[in-house]
């Protein structure tokens, strides 16, 4: 029983580790479309576009986020009370596409 709970520690630390050195340039980037008032003071809420999925996203967040720094470099951000995100799949084209010349 200690040996297969220890194998499974294991095989958890190292999925970790996997995923943690996972690059940000090897991560897909959802594009920025707007910001828009959310009727509350300090937050907005920011619409984004995954064009590997095809899906839009509404993101209620703050504007400003408190954090502090930790061990290794990294960033603990401090809570708050406002966040949300609603997504949806989008079957028409998001991207305005370029006017083609006028046919004469």
């Amino acid at each position: 029983m200690k040996r297969l709970l220890f194998a499974l520690f294991l095989i958890t630390l190292a999925t970790q580790s996997f995923a943690e050195d996972k690059k940000a340039a090897d991560k897909p980037k959802m594009q920025f479309m707007g910001a828009y008032d959310a009727g509350q003071a300090g937050a907005s809420i920011y619409k984004m576009f995954d064009p590997t999925e095809d899906v839009v996203c509404y993101i209620l967040m703050p504007e400003t986020a408190g954090r502090k720094a930790v061990e290794g470099g990294k960033w603990i951000y401090d809570g708050n009370s406002v966040g949300s995100i609603s997504c949806l799949k989008v079957k028409l084209p998001v991207v305005p596409l370029v006017p083609s010349a006028p046919q004469k």
